[in-house]
């Protein structure tokens, strides 16, 4: 049933609106896939940085949900350290760390720290989160895994589709706004 789910509904591509929302898809592979399942994909829809789980204390049902939790947290991490070290402060106190560790991410995310602006960067670490996904279907390519990698994609390509160049220079000129009024 999942390699039904996954051909009936096309592969999304990051720049260019998914034809399903990422809601419908989830609910539509609920029936297929059972409850936990369902339940591991509704909590890679909702985590942050592209799929990590909000609660990393209660575990996810299904390998591949954990594989991507896992990934999504290494990515996270990274840009933390990225951030600290450019910034040249210290790793700050309560931050998660996830076990394991992968040079392909670090140097990602280093690649993408070095790219001239937000945007690019942004992009780089999207691509990189999207070949990690893409690495859940390489075992099983109409598994579970295929379809949380799939779920991954399905965000971040919804993510891409509904950034609006100017909303964020709108914001960005608040943010300078306000940071000027705070500090002078």
């Amino acid at each position: 049933m999942i390699a039904y789910l996954l051909a009936t509904h096309p592969a999304p591509r990051l720049g260019v609106e998914p034809p399903v929302a990422l809601d419908t898809f989830v609910e539509a592979c609920g029936p297929f896939v059972g409850d936990e399942r369902s339940r591991d994909l509704e909590r890679v829809v909702r985590g942050p940085g592209g799929g990590a789980v909000e609660d990393p204390h209660v575990p996810l049902f299904d390998p591949a949900a954990s594989a991507w939790a896992t990934a999504a947290g290494l990515v996270e991490e990274a840009i933390v350290q990225a951030r600290v070290a450019r910034s040249r402060r210290e790793l700050p106190t309560g931050v998660r760390v996830v076990t394991g560790h992968r040079v392909d991410v670090v140097e990602g995310v280093s690649a993408a720290f070095e790219l001239p602006d937000p945007g690019a960067r942004e992009r780089a670490l999207d691509e990189l989160r999207w070949r990690l996904a893409d690495e859940l279907s390489v075992a099983e390519p109409d598994g579970f895994g295929a379809l949380v990698a799939r779920t991954v994609q399905l965000r971040l390509a919804w993510r891409w589709a509904r950034w609006d160049v100017e909303e964020g220079r709108r914001a960005l000129e608040a943010a300078l706004r306000r940071i000027e009024e705070e500090h002078g």
